[in-house]
C-alpha cells in the first residue's frame, strides 16, 4: 500500500519525521518497505510564460518562443510543440537540467537560433504519455516557482506492507487512523457536504439484493450533466503516487475516494443501462459476460453480478462491464458503493485472473459502515471537479444490521500475556484511541466493541495484540514464564467442559457426538440463538442432503434422537458438546451445549421407575449447570415464534441482557416432520459466554451458626403471571434487608375456588441472621413488610 505524506498529513498531525514515523508503523507491525522523496527529480524545472511566439525563419515546424522563467530575464527558445502559444504558463528546463528519463538539456544551435533550454511535454517530465505538446499549466501558477510545487507532486510516499487481516488500513484513513493512536494525535475527520439539487435518487434507480449473503449492503446515487475531461493536476500526482494511472475525472475520482477512504466504487453510464434498476444476484448458470477491458469472460453459476435484472453490467468487487462503461459522451452517471463478502470476490477473482485495487481490497473486507461516506465524498468530488447535478437523497439498501459483537477483556489476562502490569485507565485510552467503544462489565473486566472496520477483532487475544502493539513490543519486559515443575497443568476452559461432562453424565444424561454436516431443511429449523443466519455451505458433502455445517447443535441431537428411536428405544436423555457454525463477513464458529430429553429420563437402577419429561425438570437440569458455573440472576422469559418449538413451552435465558440459550418443547408439527413420536425438550447454552459469565466456584464456606425461619405466602395472579418477577423483585428487595436468605416458588395451582383466568402462586421464604438467632416476632414483621411491598409492586391478592 503506497501512500503520500501530504495525503496522510491532511487527516492527522504528522509530527514524527518520516524516518523515524516509518520504525513506529514496522514495530506496530506496518512494515515500512521504502521511503520516497517524489518530485525531487523536477526541481530544476520551472514554470514559465510564453511571451511571445514567432516562425522560425529557417524551419516550418518550428517556433521561436520568448519566455519569461522568473524575473525579468527573457529566455529564446526553440520548440516544435504545435500547442504553445503566447500568454501559456508552460514547464520550462533551462540549459544544464536533467530530466527524469536521464536527458539533458543544453543550449543547442537550432538551424541558426541558439536556444536557451526546452518546453517541456508530459511524457519527457515522467507525468504521462503524453508526447504530441508541451505540458501547459493553470493560468494561476506562479511564474518561476518549481514544477513539483505547482503541480503539487513534492512529497514523500511511503510504501508500507499491510497484512492480510489488516483491510482497513488498505487506505489512507485507515493508516491516519493508526498513526493517531501511535503517536497521540486527534485524527481529522472530513465534513463532507453533497450539493443535491438534482431529481430524487429514488425516482432515477431501484435496487434489490437477491442474495444477501453475498451484497451486505448497496448504495447507488445518480449524478447528472456530468463533463468527462481529464482530472486536475494535484489528483493525477497523487493517483500515480500510489501506483494508479489516471484516466479521466469521473475514473479518477473513484480511485481516489478507494485510495483515501477504502472503499471500492464503481461509476456506470447511467443513459447505456438496459433498465433503471440494479438487481445484485448470483449467475444462476455459466454464461460469457465481456468486461471493460473488452475481454469476455466465462461466469459460472455461483458467480456474483450487478445486473439490471436479466442483463449482467458488472462482476461484483471485480470488473465493471464494457456494455456500460464511461466513456467521453457520458453526462449522467450511476454511482455505485457497496460492501460484497471476501470470499465470493477472491474466488473469481482468482478463477477469473483479475486482480485489481478494488477486488483486493474487497477479499480483505471492506466497512459495511463506511460505504455511505465513500459515496457522498465521491459525489461531493463530481460536483465539484466534473461539474456534476447530484440527485436528492440516496439508495440504501441494507438487508440485515449487524452491529459487531461485544468482547471481554480481562485486566488480570493483559498482565499474564504481557509479563507487564497496565493501570485501567490506560488500558482504555488506547483501546479508545483505535476507535473502540470501552465500558466497565465487573470488576477487572472491560466490554469492548470494535468498530465496523475492525472486522479482524474477534476475540479477547485480538484486543491485546492491539494494546501491545499500542504499548510498543520494544517496551514489553523480558520474563520467565511462570512453570510449575510438576509439568503444564490443564487449561482452565478444557478442564470446565471436562468437569462439566461428568456433571452431565452424573445426572443421567449420555454424552453423544455426533458430525457437524446437517440438512439445509433442518438448519432452516433450527436457527443460531442470535436469529437466523446464512450457512456454511460443503463444496463436496459426503452425501447430498448433507450439505451445510449445523448452526445449532439441536439440529443434530434431533438425528440422535430419531436413529435411537429407530433402535427401538422408549426414552432418552442425551447432551452434546460442540461447535456451530454460520456465515457473518467470513466463516465463524461457537461452542454450545445442548441436550436433548425424549419422552423421560431414563430409569436407572433396579425397580426404578420411568417419569415423563415436563418443563420444569429441564429446566432444573439447566439451572443445575448454571449453579455448576456460579451464574447467578439468569432471567427466563417466554420465547417468541420460532420454527421447531411449541409457543407456549419455550423460553429464551437471559444474563444482564446477554442471550444465554433457550429451552423448549417440540412442536407437534415438527414432531410430525421428524418423525419423533411423543414429547421432546431441547435446550441450547451458549458455552462461550457461560464461561464469560461464570466465576470460580466457592470451595469452602462457613456453615451457618444460627437457625433458619421459613415462611410461606400464596398470591393470587392473573394466569399469565411470570412467577420469576417476585423472585427477581425479593432479591432486589433483599439488598436492604439481610435476613432473607432465599426465596423459590414451590407450588402453582388453577382451579377452585380460584377464580377463572387467574392462579394461585406459593413461594416459599427462608429468614436467617449472620450473628443471632431471629425472634418470630422480628420474622412476622418482616414478612409483613415484604407481603406489602408485594402487593404494591404488583397488585397481588394474598391468599
Amino acid at each position: 500500500m503506497k501512500v503520500t505524506w501530504n495525503w496522510l498529513a491532511e487527516l492527522v498531525e504528522m509530527e514524527l519525521p518520516p524516518a523515524r514515523l516509518a520504525e513506529r508503523l514496522t514495530l506496530a507491525g506496518f512494515e515500512v518497505e521504502s521511503v520516497e522523496e517524489r518530485g525531487r527529480e523536477l526541481a530544476e524545472v520551472r514554470c514559465a510564460q510564453v511571451e511571445q511566439v514567432r516562425p522560425h525563419p529557417h524551419a516550418d515546424r518550428l517556433t521561436v518562443c520568448e519566455v519569461r522563467g522568473g524575473g525579468d530575464a527573457i529566455a529564446t527558445v526553440v520548440c516544435g510543440a504545435p500547442n504553445v502559444r503566447a500568454g501559456e504558463r508552460v514547464a520550462y528546463a533551462p540549459a544544464g537540467v536533467t530530466l527524469p528519463g536521464g536527458q539533458r538539456i543544453e543550449a543547442a544551435d537550432i538551424r541558426g537560433i541558439t536556444s536557451a533550454g526546452m518546453l517541456c511535454s508530459a511524457a519527457e517530465l515522467g507525468l504521462g504519455s503524453d508526447a504530441a505538446g508541451i505540458l501547459l499549466l493553470p493560468g494561476d501558477a506562479t511564474i518561476g516557482e518549481r514544477l513539483s510545487v505547482v503541480l503539487g507532486i513534492e512529497d514523500i510516499v511511503l510504501d508500507i506492507a499491510v497484512t492480510p487481516n489488516r483491510g482497513d488500513c488498505l487506505s489512507v484513513l485507515g493508516l491516519a487512523r493508526e498513526i493517531a493512536a501511535l503517536t497521540g494525535q486527534r485524527l481529522r475527520r472530513r465534513r463532507i457536504v453533497v450539493p443535491e439539487t438534482g431529481a430524487p435518487t429514488a425516482e432515477r434507480i431501484s435496487i434489490q439484493i437477491a442474495d444477501a449473503a453475498l451484497c451486505g449492503r448497496y448504495v447507488a446515487r445518480v449524478i447528472a450533466d456530468v463533463t468527462v475531461a481529464p482530472s486536475p493536476w494535484w489528483m493525477q500526482s497523487r493517483l500515480r503516487a500510489v501506483g494508479l494511472r489516471p484516466i479521466n475525472n469521473v475514473v479518477d475520482i473513484t480511485n481516489y475516494v478507494m485510495i483515501e477512504c477504502g472503499q471500492p466504487l464503481h461509476a456506470f453510464d447511467y443513459d447505456r443501462l438496459p433498465r433503471q434498476q440494479i438487481v445484485v444476484r448470483r449467475a444462476g448458470r455459466a454464461d460469457r459476460f465481456a468486461t471493460l477491458d473488452g475481454e469476455p469472460r466465462q461466469v459460472e453459476p455461483d458467480d456474483l453480478l450487478i445486473t439490471t435484472g436479466e442483463h449482467p453490467i458488472a462482476i461484483a468487487g471485480v470488473m465493471g462491464g464494457a456494455e456500460t462503461e464511461v466513456t467521453a459522451d457520458t453526462r449522467t452517471i450511476l454511482l455505485e458503493s457497496a460492501w460484497f463478502a471476501p470470499a465470493s470476490v477472491r474466488r473469481t477473482a482468482r478463477r477469473l485472473g483479475l486482480q485489481s485495487e478494488a477486488s483486493y481490497r474487497f477479499e480483505r473486507c471492506t466497512d459495511i459502515d463506511g460505504v455511505v461516506a465513500a459515496a457522498d465524498r465521491a459525489a461531493a468530488l463530481l460536483v465539484r471537479l466534473a461539474g456534476g447535478v447530484v440527485g436528492r437523497g440516496r439508495v440504501d439498501v441494507y438487508p440485515a444490521v449487524q452491529p459487531p459483537a461485544p468482547i471481554a477483556l480481562r485486566l488480570k489476562r493483559i498482565e499474564e500475556l504481557l509479563g507487564m502490569s497496565l493501570a485501567r485507565a490506560e488500558v482504555v485510552g488506547q483501546l479508545k484511541a483505535l476507535g473502540l467503544q470501552v465500558s466497565l462489565a465487573m470488576r477487572g473486566t472491560l466490554t469492548v466493541v470494535p468498530p465496523s472496520y475492525r472486522s479482524d477483532l474477534m476475540r479477547e487475544i485480538d484486543l491485546v495484540e492491539e494494546i501491545v502493539r499500542l504499548v510498543g513490543y520494544e517496551n514489553v519486559p523480558t520474563t520467565l514464564p511462570d512453570c510449575a515443575l510438576a509439568g503444564a497443568g490443564e487449561e482452565a476452559g478444557r478442564r470446565r467442559q471436562r468437569d462439566l461432562r461428568a456433571f452431565l453424565v452424573a445426572l443421567g444424561l449420555t454424552e453423544v457426538v455426533p458430525a457437524t454436516f446437517c440438512p439445509p431443511r433442518l438448519n432452516a429449523l433450527f436457527p443460531e440463538l442470535g436469529g437466523p443466519r446464512a450457512p456454511v455451505t460443503v463444496v463436496n458433502p459426503l452425501a447430498q442432503d448433507e450439505a451445510e455445517l449445523r448452526q445449532s447443535l439441536c439440529a443434530s441431537l434431533v438425528r440422535v434422537v430419531r436413529t435411537n428411536v429407530d433402535q427401538g428405544a422408549t426414552s432418552l436423555a442425551v447432551f452434546c458438546l460442540g461447535k456451530v457454525f454460520w456465515r457473518e463477513r467470513g466463516c465463524r464458529e461457537a461452542l454450545r451445549l445442548a441436550g436433548a430429553v425424549w419422552r423421560a429420563f431414563p430409569a436407572r437402577g433396579l425397580g426404578s421407575h420411568t417419569v415423563g419429561a415436563e418443563f420444569a425438570d429441564v429446566k432444573g437440569l439447566v439451572e443445575a449447570v448454571f449453579d455448576g458455573f456460579g451464574i447467578e440472576g439468569a432471567r427466563w422469559s417466554p420465547a417468541a415464534a420460532l420454527p421447531a418449538f411449541h409457543p407456549g413451552k419455550t423460553a429464551r435465558i437471559e444474563l444482564d441482557g446477554a442471550g444465554l440459550g433457550l429451552l423448549g418443547l417440540l412442536h407437534p408439527t415438527a414432531e410430525e416432520a421428524l418423525e419423533l413420536p411423543g414429547p421432546c425438550w431441547l435446550f441450547e447454552l451458549d458455552l462461550d459466554k457461560l464461561l464469560q459469565y461464570g466465576r470460580a466456584p466457592v470451595l469452602f464456606g462457613e456453615l451457618p451458626r444460627f437457625p433458619v425461619v421459613v415462611r410461606d405466602i400464596a398470591v393470587v395472579t392473573e394466569d399469565n403471571f411470570a412467577s420469576d418477577g417476585v423472585i427477581r423483585f425479593v432479591r432486589e428487595w433483599q439488598t436492604d434487608h439481610q435476613w432473607i436468605e432465599d426465596i423459590h416458588v414451590f407450588d402453582e395451582y388453577i382451579g377452585p375456588p380460584i377464580p377463572a383466568g387467574k392462579k394461585s402462586l406459593a413461594y416459599s421464604i427462608s429468614y436467617r441472621a449472620p450473628d443471632r438467632t431471629l425472634t418470630d416476632a422480628e420474622v412476622n414483621e418482616m414478612h409483613a413488610r415484604l407481603t406489602a411491598a408485594l402487593k404494591d409492586a404488583f397488585g397481588l391478592e394474598s391468599r
